[in-house]
């Protein structure tokens, strides 16, 4: 399986593509980027592309792409502003979207949203997540798997400072207690990825989903690596 990966510089791209290595699956990692990743392997290809309100450059690498893990966006207090949110949060996510189902007819696409995300909220943010899936659907139908994470705990660290997380960060040691709240970047990955290699995930998948499917992707996982190394062996 050929993937691409969008977002691989945020907390949960940086985690699909670590997730997606150790996947003997997933043939390559194709990371469209504005800069390098820190990540280096044979099968992960990083092209560093500035203007996302136009993939067109890229049609050929995207044709031969499987399904896009996307996780792009930002945080609405990162955003300089609502139409900075939607350029990110929409725009620069629909703008790869259409090019890619032009190029492959057959793509599948992960988005990974975010909980409480509704066209009727009363908060922009949701209402803009809320017409990224919408738009989503309509170009990728049933191939589409959408994700709605909560808080989002940082597994390998955050490469801006976060609200966030000391708010959330007194709440840590309680997370079996919160699963309709509270994931961790690792999770949401292996959800991601779940659905990516064949697995059923309801969609949109809230928290609760996403944490059962990223349980059953490491089951998944793990017997896949066995029957590799069972390959290997003989």
């Amino acid at each position: 399986m050929r993937a691409l990966v969008l977002g691989a510089t945020g907390v949960v791209g940086d985690a699909i593509v670590r997730a997606a290595l150790i996947d003997e699956r997933i043939s390559s990692i194709l990371a469209v980027t504005r800069r390098p990743l820190a990540h280096a392997d044979d099968r992960l290809q990083t092209v560093l592309h500035q203007d996302f309100t136009d993939f067109q450059p890229l049609t050929q690498l995207l044709g031969d792409v499987d399904v896009v893990l996307c996780a792009l966006g930002v945080s609405w207090s990162q955003a300089a502003g609502e139409a900075a949110y939607r350029q990110i949060t929409h725009d620069y996510v629909m703008a790869c979207a259409r090019t890619v189902s032009v190029a492959n007819a057959a793509v599948r696409f992960c988005f990974v949203s975010a909980h409480g995300a509704s066209s009727t909220s009363s908060q922009a943010w949701a209402r803009i997540k809320a017409d990224t899936e919408r738009d989503l659907e309509g170009t990728f139908g049933s191939r589409l798997n959408v994700f709605r994470p909560g808080y989002v705990r940082p597994v390998h660290g955050r490469g801006t400072s976060y609200w966030g997380d000391t708010i959330m960060r007194p709440f840590v040691p309680f997370r079996s207690f919160l699963t309709r709240y509270m994931t961790d970047s690792a999770e949401v990955a292996r959800a991601v990825l779940y659905a990516a290699t064949g697995g059923s995930v309801t969609s949109p998948a809230d928290n609760r989903e996403i944490i059962a499917a990223a349980t059953a992707y490491g089951g998944l996982s793990a017997r896949a690596a066995s029957r590799t190394s069972v390959r290997t062996s003989r």
